[in-house]
């Protein structure tokens, strides 16, 4: 059974995840790579302060695959050109459709929040990413603008 799960109820299960995402990975960090388990529970207690961003991780049976994060405080930046949404898939997980998954739940999820339509970025770079927003009815607003790690292009995706 795939399901997502909100992070506040599981992230004690999650950990190994953490450590099969890599630490940083175009344009996206993992601040819970390599830390022992204790220093791991003590940064979710931080994660989850944080009220403008809800979490959940994406779980097949038992086994968490990914992560997905939508904003949920929303400014001109999130609005014109920031990613209001995104997800990470475990390496050992990966090219097996979760990325599609995930994000087609992110999307009903950020539905029920309310959103009329989510903007999502991708590095150039990340064909894969691509073309899960694609398939996921993303729409090419901004093309290719300048990064630290090369070019990101914008989509946006009408809920």
């Amino acid at each position: 059974m795939i399901k997502l799960v909100p992070f506040n109820e599981c992230y004690k299960e999650v950990y190994n995840l953490y450590n099969d995402i890599p630490k940083e990975e175009v344009g996206s960090i993992n601040h819970f790579y390599g830390l022992s388990r204790g220093d791991y529970l003590t940064n979710c207690k931080e994660y989850l302060k944080d009220i403008d961003t809800k979490r959940y991780i994406l779980f097949d049976n038992d086994n968490p695959v990914g992560e997905l994060g939508i904003r949920t405080t929303i400014n001109d930046y999130w609005v014109n050109k920031g990613s209001q949404i995104y997800y990470k898939i475990r390496l050992s997980q990966r090219n097996k459709g979760y990325g599609n998954l995930i994000l087609k739940f992110g999307l009903m999820e950020a539905r029920k929040l309310g959103f009329k339509k989510i903007r999502i970025n991708c590095n150039d770079n990340n064909i894969a990413s691509k073309k899960v927003i694609q398939n996921n009815g993303g729409i090419l607003d901004i093309a290719s603008y300048p990064t630290e790690e090369g070019t990101s292009s914008s989509y946006v995706i009408t809920l």
